[in-house]
């Protein structure tokens, strides 16, 4: 069964963005490639909010050879040579038609996502890379969760620039 797996960098304090959706904080840590590269072949769908999606069409960039499944209400461009499935409503079903795949699928972001994810229960994993800046304000990771979420450590490492990954299982 293909797993649900969030992995997503964090500030110290907690941030995944600029209040803006701006990720520049992240400029100065691409010495490593954080296992990214590796997590890329084990995934075959990247699973976003509109405002992600709309982050990567500014970017003109895509991940991978992944599919994309963007939850959204609105109506958004397509992104050119990318396979895109636009999905306004429960996730649930949606989930369980991709634990079904062989590969498994990575929740990119935002953070409205992320938390209707955590509060379904529809996550598997977490990779969360806590990069050593401080925003002070911005989007959280996790916005408004409705319960305490108990994890359990799966791995920890640490990188040279001061980068921290963390790899949990909800329990």
């Amino acid at each position: 069964m293909a797993k649900i797996i969030l992995n997503l960098a964090t500030s110290v304090d907690g941030f995944i963005a600029e209040e803006n959706g701006g990720v520049d904080w992240l400029n100065d840590f691409h010495a490593e490639d954080y296992g990214m590269i590796e997590f890329f072949e084990q995934c075959g769908t990247a699973v976003m909010g509109s405002k992600t999606y709309e982050q990567a069409l500014a970017f003109n960039s895509w991940f991978g050879k992944m599919e994309g499944l963007v939850f959204t209400s609105r109506k958004l461009p397509p992104f050119k040579n990318e396979i895109i499935h636009f999905f306004n409503g429960d996730p649930v079903p949606v989930v369980e038609e991709l634990r079904k795949k062989e590969k498994d699928s990575w929740l990119v972001g935002g953070g409205q996502l992320i938390a209707s994810f955590i509060d379904l229960h529809l996550l598997d994993e977490l990779i969360i890379t806590v990069v050593p800046r401080l925003l002070g304000k911005g989007v959280p990771l996790c916005p408004s969760i409705s319960e305490i979420g108990k994890l359990q450590l799966l791995g920890s490492k640490s990188y040279n620039d001061g980068v921290m990954q963390l790899t949990y299982r909800f329990s």
